[in-house]
């Protein structure tokens, strides 16, 4: 490559370039991979944790790099608690904080990225039943508090 100025020069440009008007295509399409991440929050929070950022660091990070070409769509998730309107905005806030952490911490490109906010519409645990999960009632609140990563290839 030293030789071939040419070569030099394409071996610098990235491997992939990610737009914005391709995310929005790819993101309209299925999901190749949906992770669920359980990244905790103080309640009525969108700060991340050290506990919070060493589970994106373990069990997120990975999946980003391994998926090199792949856009991501962050879903925040909240328990039923409080007025659905509110729970909403925190859940994108905190969906939002992921990708940030991502972003600034690890270097991905923003471009990479949706983030959405889903409150309390997408409950993996139904509250008023707690006992068809086997947990009690704040257990059941806890498994409905995370984010959700799904993974768009192009």
């Amino acid at each position: 490559a030293d030789a071939d100025a040419a070569a030099k020069e394409a071996a610098k440009a990235p491997e992939f370039t990610f737009t914005d008007t391709q995310r929005a295509e790819v993101t309209e399409k299925v999901a190749t991979l949906t992770k669920p991440v359980t990244v905790t929050f103080a309640t009525a929070s969108s700060e991340l944790s050290k506990r919070a950022q060493q589970v994106i660091d373990t069990e997120l990070v990975p999946v980003l790099d391994a998926m090199g070409s792949a856009y991501f769509s962050v879903e925040g998730n909240t328990d039923a608690t409080g007025a659905r309107a509110a729970n909403v905005a925190l859940s994108r806030q905190r969906a939002q904080a992921v990708v940030d952490y991502l972003v600034k911490q690890w270097e991905f490109p923003a471009e990479r990225f949706v983030v959405r906010g889903n409150g309390p519409d997408k409950a993996r645990c139904n509250e008023r039943s707690p006992s068809t999960e086997g947990v009690d009632l704040e257990g059941c609140r806890a498994m409905n508090r995370r984010t959700d990563v799904a993974v768009y290839s192009r």
